[in-house]
């Protein structure tokens, strides 16, 4: 049973927080560095190794664990990074146009260009 304080538990509010995805990624780095470099890493390697298969009809992808997670994972991680921008964008702290427009700032770091704040006022 969870201890309960009010109307939500702890579990409850430990989920919810801010700070659990980081959490949660620097854990499995640290497994994942201590499966690598310890007497487990050859049922790590073979756990890479793993062939995951899909398949639609003809369609066959056929890879090995490693690359779904390099590259399925790392392309809705940014998929999220990028959500996460446009929202700050559209209704967070970089969508104040203040004395500042950072909302062009990021379109230009996004395309690639370095843009200098303009010191004249």
């Amino acid at each position: 049973m969870l201890v309960t304080t009010g109307s939500r538990s702890i579990w409850t509010r430990l989920v919810h927080h801010d700070a659990v995805g980081g959490i949660v990624l620097l854990a499995a780095a640290v497994i994942a560095l201590f499966l690598d470099n310890s007497p487990f890493s050859t049922i790590y390697d073979g756990l890479l190794g793993t062939p995951v298969v899909l398949r639609f009809g003809a369609f066959n992808l056929d890879k090995p664990l490693l690359l779904w997670i390099n590259d399925g994972l790392m392309a809705i991680f940014f998929f999220y990074v990028v959500l996460e921008i446009k929202s700050e964008m559209l209704a967070g702290e970089l969508a104040a146009g203040g004395a500042t427009d950072h909302r062009r700032h990021w379109r230009n770091a996004g395309s690639g260009i370095v843009v200098y704040r303009d010191q004249r006022r």
